[in-house]
């Protein structure tokens, strides 16, 4: 994909908007908009919550894990969402393991405002001119993986 896009986006008109339909790793959307796209869209944040999968600052966190089941802290300390803000890793662990819908509910919430948010600072970054040092923190904090289990 990232070879395409490095020639593919000038061939477009620059004053259009520049859509990739389907891309949804937070890496490959920084990619993307490091190679000239504007927007796109994709399921995964939806689909992963449903699967126990939260995307996170640091990279994703699979609630399912034991590691969680005892765990009082959110799933990203940075995070505004209702699940990092009201809830802890052991009840999204524990509400996983109970097959309970608000888990679905919780980790789409959270990855929406996840995607939400790493959009936000990109048009930020790109607004003042500091691209290049928003995808290099971008990669540090990802880099730098989950935090450490209880």
């Amino acid at each position: 994909m990232f070879e395409t896009l490095d020639y593919a986006p000038d061939m477009l008109p620059a004053d259009r908007p520049r859509y990739l339909m389907g891309v949804g790793k937070p890496d490959d959307i920084v990619g993307a908009v490091r190679r000239g796209i504007d927007m796109m869209d994709c399921v995964l944040p939806s689909r992963s919550g449903r699967t126990g999968q939260a995307f996170t600052r640091r990279g994703v966190v699979n609630i399912k894990n034991a590691r969680h089941q005892d765990d009082p802290r959110p799933l990203d300390e940075a995070c505004t969402c209702p699940a990092c803000r009201n809830y802890s890793r052991a009840y999204l662990h524990h509400v996983f393991k109970a097959r309970e819908i608000i888990q679905s509910m919780l980790l789409t919430w959270h990855n929406l405002q996840y995607y939400q948010d790493l959009m936000a600072e990109m048009r930020a970054a790109i607004a003042a001119g500091a691209f290049d040092a928003f995808e290099a923190r971008f990669h540090a904090m990802r880099a730098q993986g989950d935090i450490e289990p209880v």
